[in-house]
């Protein structure tokens, strides 16, 4: 009779759960608004963008966020998703930029393709939204290695940029890391050209 009891109530407790929970959550996905710079003309033969290399979290493809008073804790949206991982959407966004900005005669990904002038190997240290109350940003920060194939130089920077968000809606901030993506972008175009 006891077993009885038991099954009765994890079946009631089963369909209960089934019936009054209403419709799952739909998973979102979010991609980033291709990064269009001004063209300023040739003033390289051929730049080579590496793959983008990232550790931890970045290799997923949760939308990470830091809450300002547990600055330490990196946390995911549960049913907010990027289209690809954040590595590949940063090197897309260099290439494309990069590509656009029409400073080489050819952007390559691949260093096998070309004898490069200058050859872009970037790592991503930020990547995430950080919301503060009720004022949300987001920040991004790569680190790049630039080397110049002929003469051998390398030089070393890292790249920041973040954007407020005025609504907490996540395409939103999708535009808004397509922003900071695209004058982080600007920014190592413009150090090439000084270069």
């Amino acid at each position: 009779m006891t077993r009885l009891m038991l099954l009765l109530i994890l079946v009631l407790n089963l369909l209960a759960c089934s019936l009054g929970g209403g419709a799952a959550p739909q998973d979102h996905f979010y991609r980033l608004a291709e990064v269009v710079l001004d063209n300023r003309g040739a003033i390289y033969k051929n730049i080579v963008i590496k793959p983008v290399k990232s550790s931890g979290l970045y290799h997923e493809r949760a939308i990470l966020f830091i809450e300002s008073d547990k600055p330490l804790e990196l946390q995911r949206y549960h049913y907010s998703f990027w289209s690809t991982a954040p590595a590949e959407l940063v090197h897309n966004a260099l290439y494309q930029g990069m590509q656009s900005s029409g400073i080489s005669t050819q952007t390559s990904r691949d260093l096998s393709d070309i004898r490069a002038d200058y050859i872009i190997d970037s790592r991503i240290l930020h990547f995430e939204q950080f919301i503060e109350a009720q004022k949300i940003m987001v920040e991004v920060a790569i680190e790049v290695s630039a080397r110049n194939a002929i003469t051998g130089a390398i030089w070393i920077k890292r790249y920041h940029a973040s954007e407020i968000v005025q609504t907490d809606d996540m395409h939103a901030s999708a535009e808004a890391f397509g922003e900071a993506l695209k004058g982080i972008t600007q920014k190592l175009v413009d150090d090439l050209q000084d270069s």
